[in-house]
């Protein structure tokens, strides 16, 4: 029998891929429990693990890894709260979702300070909605590997290459291992070389200044943001919502800080536009800022580094007698 709003179009995408992505879900009613397991069951690349508390989830969260925690807030003992706390120390690149009855300012903040990423409101109206936020978690957690995964692919392909290229020029032997080790340094190391542009936090400025950063205070004005390499935008701006939306489709990266006055309608405005509001609902708005800017900077400097090693690649290639 089909579950209610649950019938598939005929030209949806499946989940497709060849390795699963894990699914963690956590709720004390076994009905719920049960219709969104069957629910993301159906999806052929997602495995289901169940439990029914948190004192049950946490010996799963120790043992294995899962891509993916949905928990529900109001937990017997342990609150899903605190659940997706535990969850995320011990494995940080989870990502976390909160199954709620009612979305209170106050719950949502706690969750999000927690280290949730979303939440989904129950009763629930579309099936359907449960499996999307999972999918889009699911992107979120893929997003923030992809740098380091591509980073071994091409560091792999180097060495086997050079291993291959035996008759080539020594020069070309030596460039290609210098880049070669320029890569893997970047991909061990990182860096926080960057061009980062703060538009509304005079704190940021000051507190990523004495971290390190090359960072400058800039207006409210987009054609100005674009030559940054980070732009970071806080909620206080009014205009921040306005150059969210036009820098996403720019090169720089973009980060958004939460205001001391930001609310739940700038939260969710934040997740309306795939972004991570960094410090809503903390004591201290920046105080995860410094870390999250070298993330994004280390993705950067992988990537530009994958790009130098491409073309020596390619050129090494070029130089192998009889290619």
């Amino acid at each position: 029998m089909d579950l209610p709003f649950e019938i598939e179009e005929e030209d949806e995408q499946g989940g497709g891929g060849t390795l699963a992505s894990t699914v963690l879900l956590v709720d004390d009613e076994l009905v719920v429990l049960d219709i969104c397991t069957r629910l993301l069951s159906r999806e052929p690349d997602l495995l289901i693990t169940q439990a029914t508390s948190a004192e049950e989830a946490l010996p799963l969260l120790r043992a294995q890894r899962f891509d993916v925690l949905v928990t529900d807030k109001n937990l017997p003992q342990m609150s899903g709260i605190e659940l997706i706390a535990a969850a995320r120390h011990l494995q940080p690149s989870l990502e976390a979702m909160m199954i709620t009855g009612y979305a209170s300012s106050e719950s949502v903040i706690a969750a999000f300070a927690a280290g949730a990423s979303d939440y989904i409101l129950k009763p629930f109206d579309d099936l359907r909605v449960l499996r999307a936020k999972v999918r889009a978690a699911l992107e979120r957690r893929t997003e923030r590997i992809r740098g380091r995964e591509q980073a071994r692919h091409v560091a792999r392909q180097a060495s086997a290459l050079i291993q291959a290229g035996k008759d080539a020029p020594e020069p070309a032997h030596q460039a290609l291992e210098d880049e070669l080790r320029n890569y893997e340094q970047a991909v061990q190391n990182g860096a926080m070389s960057g061009h980062v542009a703060v538009v509304g936090s005079k704190e940021a400025v000051e507190l990523l200044r004495a971290e390190g950063f090359e960072v400058a205070s800039f207006p409210p004005e987009p054609e100005a943001l674009e030559s940054a390499d980070v732009v970071i935008l806080e909620t206080g701006e009014p205009q921040w919502r306005v150059l969210a939306e036009h820098l996403q489709s720019r090169p720089p990266d973009l980060l958004l800080l939460s205001s001391p006055q930001a609310d739940l309608a700038d939260l969710l405005e934040a997740i309306g536009l795939r972004l991570d509001l960094v410090g809503f609902g903390a004591s201290s708005t920046t105080q995860g800022l410094p870390d999250r800017l070298r993330m994004v900077l280390l993705r950067r400097c992988i990537q530009r580094a994958q790009d130098r090693l491409a073309t020596a690649l390619a050129a090494f290639h070029q130089s192998i007698p009889g290619r």
